[in-house]
């Protein structure tokens, strides 16, 4: 702890004495009303970027436009995980003030489709919203032009593989129209990935002596088409209509090879098997949402909506044994999920006077998964069933929930808002194996303060009771993907529950410069997820005992054209954390399972007016190493820095020309595994060590944009 305090201490200080040098200079260099088209409101809580702030780097979609906005980003942490219904996964998007309603379209992936043209303004809103709940997160709201007509958006890219000199096409065209009181857009989008990969694996006794070693090639290959759609109507009696839609094809296959031999045996007959494994999966998804709000007076409203998610699976996967045995097929898994989630909510909004509003609502949710599981192994030259139990079945969970929220400005610069919610559930699951059902109650309580310290200094505070998202698939058995290992499914496995608690402040540097915002956060959480056993030779997911996680977190954004300097926008994010549960196989206490202890990320955008006529950006982002526990193994996954550059010239005023490098330092993945078996005594004792390096290519893309 100590370590992880002064390590939070030195970087906090380092940026902010930073920030606040820079504001220093800020208030000496520009004057507020030297930036055009930007305004905040008196009391600091909204910062108001119209069009014409952006005129003069002709940007062509939104996502140009909030790459200039310091500050704009929307924090990604690769710790977070999906939350139950719609109101714990709404994000912090508006589009005309209000949510986009979707899981698999929602406002991150609308604000890809937008083109610059169609955009008046964007506000970036500090406090409470009641189109978003309990958030402590900037708002970004993106107000569409009403007379902009209809805009046609054409990308295209040829991305280029190094490690085999393979290329996938890349294309997208979007459609949109923007009239008084309507709008609607449809897009249709190819996005191919490809990842080709060689991982190589030694494993060691405990004299350090090489036993086994292996060499794994692997070809990912991922083909999406996807097209979504949108429709807004604004009719006279002030009522709004909003209707989302979403179809998606994915050809997901995978081809691995490994090579494993015994180094203490001569070159020559040392190779113990040669195996091929082909996995196929065919994706389809289809989302359907609608959201009606109309108002009963002017000071309160009616919100209806309603969201149908179906999403099917096909999975055939074969391992062949190319040598010694020379067999054709090995093992065969062949399996097919279907998942179905529909959620109808009905909110009512009152606001009964300038400083006191509130919200009431019911959801209602209905989740299924039905799943199909067979595997074949290679007995007597023949393939022959494998019985699994728990392999079929369908989890069924229907939900109910109310919740309530009151917003309040005791005094102009406070801002108050509680929350409470109350859910009921009951889940099922039948199969030839398992019947079984259960109920789950859970009261949420929220809180959240504003505090407009000074107009350009907000401290946020909040209190969060929150409760997981059910990952049914881990009701069933499966075969895991990367050691290619059968696990037993846990129907009695619960939803993670946790008392969030945090603290922060965000001071907005002098007339537009940037902005630096600080937090931090304790969770104490009941029920993670992990590996048990219930007989000390197989594991499978369940709940271990409770746990705890803290940390704080920076980031500071700069637009050093404001200083005078040159014309770029940085932004600098370090997340550092510590979270500590007790080992359900050795009773001692270690890390949550695939969070790491620090997340990192630094984006920069410069731009030339001369020479290319564009911009240079890169993109660097990398995080600590993760754990993964299990009963005969600890895993420690450590992976390189990711990093993107991109140079972008402008062709005409509708088309651009980008040129850029992924995965530009060839990162490297080491996975470090001690092999562990249980003592007579008691406890485990470790046997062995095995480490993994994993290495991916550098991807060139050659990309053209163009809006009409």
């Amino acid at each position: 702890m100590p370590r992880l305090l002064t390590s939070v201490f030195t970087a906090a200080l380092g940026l902010v004495v930073f920030g606040f040098a820079l504001d220093g200079q800020a208030q000496t260099s520009l004057d507020s009303t030297d930036i055009r088209g930007r305004t905040v409101s008196a009391d600091g809580t909204k910062t108001t970027y119209e069009a014409s702030f952006f005129t003069a780097y002709n940007p062509l979609s939104l996502q140009d436009m909030l790459q200039r906005i310091p500050g704009a980003s929307i924090s990604d942490s690769v710790a977070e995980g999906e939350r139950r219904g719609l109101r714990g996964n709404e994000d912090a998007i508006l589009i005309n003030g209000q949510q986009i309603t979707g899981k698999d379209s929602g406002g991150a992936s609308a604000l890809q489709r937008i083109s610059a043209v169609q955009v008046e303004r964007i506000e970036i809103l500090r406090g409470s919203s009641s189109e978003v709940q309990s958030t402590t997160q900037r708002i970004i709201n993106v107000i569409l032009r009403e007379d902009a007509g209809d805009t046609l958006t054409l990308t295209a890219a040829l991305p280029n593989y190094t490690n085999d000199g393979s290329a996938r096409p890349i294309f997208g065209v979007t459609y949109a129209v923007n009239e008084p009181n309507r709008n609607y857009s449809i897009a249709l989008n190819s996005n191919p990935i490809y990842r080709p990969w060689q991982r190589t694996k030694v494993t060691s006794d405990l004299t350090g002596q090489d036993i086994l070693s292996s060499v794994e090639s692997e070809q990912h290959n991922r083909y999406t088409i996807q097209s979504t759609g949108r429709y807004e109507q604004t009719f006279d009696s002030g009522s709004r209509l909003q209707l989302n839609g979403l179809g998606s094809w994915q050809i997901n296959d995978r081809e691995r090879r490994e090579v494993l031999r015994d180094p203490r045996l001569a070159l020559a007959v040392n190779q113990l098997s040669d195996n091929l494994e082909v996995d196929k999966r065919d994706e389809f998804t289809v989302e359907l949402s609608a959201d009606y709000s109309f108002p009963l007076s002017n000071s309160d409203s009616v919100t209806f909506l309603a969201l149908v998610n179906w999403e099917k699976e096909n999975r055939d996967r074969d391992v062949f044994d190319l040598e010694p045995l020379d067999e054709p097929v090995i093992v065969r898994q062949l399996r097919q999920d279907v998942t179905t989630e529909a959620i109808a909510r009905g909110t009512y909004d009152r606001t009964f006077s300038p400083t006191l509003g509130g919200q009431i609502g019911l959801e209602g949710t209905l989740n299924t998964q039905k799943t199909d599981f067979d595997l074949s192994t290679l007995v007597d030259g023949e393939l022959v069933p494998l019985p699994i139990f728990n392999s079929d079945g369908k989890v069924t969970e229907y939900r109910g929930e109310a919740f309530s929220t009151l917003r309040w400005r005791p005094w102009t610069d406070v801002e108050l808002e509680f929350g409470l919610a109350a859910e009921a559930s009951r889940i099922t699951q039948n199969s030839v194996d398992v019947n079984s059902a259960r109920s789950l109650f859970f009261v949420k309580p929220t809180f959240n303060a504003y505090w407009d310290v000074t107009p350009r200094n907000k401290l946020f505070f909040s209190v969060v009771r929150d409760v997981g998202q059910l990952n049914f698939a881990n009701f069933v058995a499966a075969i895991t993907s990367t050691d290619q290992e059968l696990e037993a499914g846990n129907p009695e496995i619960k939803p993670t529950k946790s008392w969030d608690y945090e603290i922060g402040l965000e001071h907005r540097l002098a007339d537009g410069v940037g902005v630096i915002t600080g937090r931090g956060f304790y969770r104490y959480v009941e029920d993670p997820r992990g590996r048990l056993t219930f007989d000390g030779l197989v594991s499978f997911i369940g709940n271990i005992g409770d746990g705890e996680e803290y940390g704080a977190e920076l980031e500071v954004s700069i637009d050093f054209t404001r200083l005078g300097w040159w014309d770029g926008v940085l932004t600098a994010d370090y997340l550092r954390r510590k979270t500590s549960v007790v080992d359900p196989f050795d009773d001692v206490s270690r890390r949550f399972g695939f969070t790491p202890n620090w997340e990192t990320s630094v984006e920069y955008r410069h731009e030339v007016k001369t020479i290319i006529d564009g911009h240079v950006s890169f993109n660097f982002s990398q995080f600590g190493a993760r754990f993964i526990n299990d009963i005969d193994k600890q895993d420690r996954l450590k992976e390189g820095g990711s990093l993107t550059i991109s140079l972008e010239h402008r062709l005409t005023d509708n088309v651009r020309i980008n040129f850029s490098s992924n995965n530009f330092l060839n990162r490297k993945t080491v996975r470090e595994r001690e092999i562990l078996a249980f003592a007579p005594e008691g406890g485990r004792v470790l046997t062995g060590t095995r480490r993994d390096l994993s290495r991916w290519g550098r991807i060139y893309n050659v990309f053209i944009r163009a809006t009409f």
